[in-house]
C-alpha cells in the first residue's frame, strides 16, 4: 500500500478491503447507481491497488491516490464498448436491490436522481470531506467549475427535498 511498507500479500489484501472497500463501492454507486457495477468497480479497483504502490507514504495522500484510482475505473468503464451497449433491466422485471445505506434514504434517492457531474461532487465533498481545491485536483476540473457544480447540485436537492433557500437542507 505504502511505497516504503513491505506486507505480506494476504494482510495486504486484508489492509486494502479493510480500509477502502467500502468507500470504493460508494464512489462506484455514486456513479453508476448500482450495486453489482459498484462491486464490480471496487473488485477492479482492489486488485489495481494490490498491483500497484502509492507514490506517497503518508496517509491523505494514500486516500486521496485511492480516490483518483477509483475515479479512474469509474471513467474507464464508463467509455469502455462494453457499458455503451449494455441495457439495465426494466424497474418491473428487475430484481430488488437495497441501497447501500438503510433508513430512510430520502436524500440518498435526491442525490442518486442528480446528474452524474453533480453526483461526483456532492459525493465527494459532503460524504468524503474533501474542499473544492482537492475536488478540482481529483477530477481534473476548474475549481471554479467545481464550486458552480457544488451550487447548482445544493440548489436542485433543495428544490426537491422541500427546503427553503435560507433552510440548511444540505449544508456548505
Amino acid at each position: 500500500v505504502k511505497g516504503g511498507e513491505q506486507m505480506q500479500s494476504a494482510d495486504r489484501i486484508e489492509f486494502l478491503v479493510h480500509t477502502y472497500a467500502d468507500r470504493i463501492t460508494r464512489i462506484g454507486y455514486t456513479w453508476f447507481g448500482n450495486v453489482h457495477d459498484a462491486q464490480d468497480v471496487c473488485q477492479t479497483v482492489l486488485l489495481r491497488l494490490m498491483t500497484h504502490d502509492c507514490p506517497d507514504d503518508s496517509p491523505e495522500a494514500e486516500r486521496a491516490w485511492v480516490l483518483r484510482v477509483t475515479i479512474n475505473v469509474c471513467k474507464d468503464i464508463k467509455r469502455s464498448a462494453w457499458f455503451r451497449r449494455t441495457v439495465g433491466l426494466d424497474e418491473g422485471a428487475a430484481l430488488t436491490v437495497e441501497l447501500p445505506e438503510p433508513g430512510d434514504d430520502t436524500v440518498l434517492r435526491a442525490v442518486q436522481s442528480l446528474p452524474l457531474k453533480y453526483r461526483k461532487v456532492i459525493y465527494l465533498h459532503y460524504y468524503e470531506g474533501y474542499a473544492v481545491g482537492e475536488i478540482s485536483k481529483l477530477l481534473g476540473l476548474p475549481p471554479n467549475l467545481v464550486s458552480t457544480h457544488l451550487t447548482r447540485a445544493k440548489r436542485k436537492l433543495r428544490k426537491q427535498l422541500g427546503g427553503e433557500p435560507n433552510e440548511q437542507t444540505i449544508s456548505g
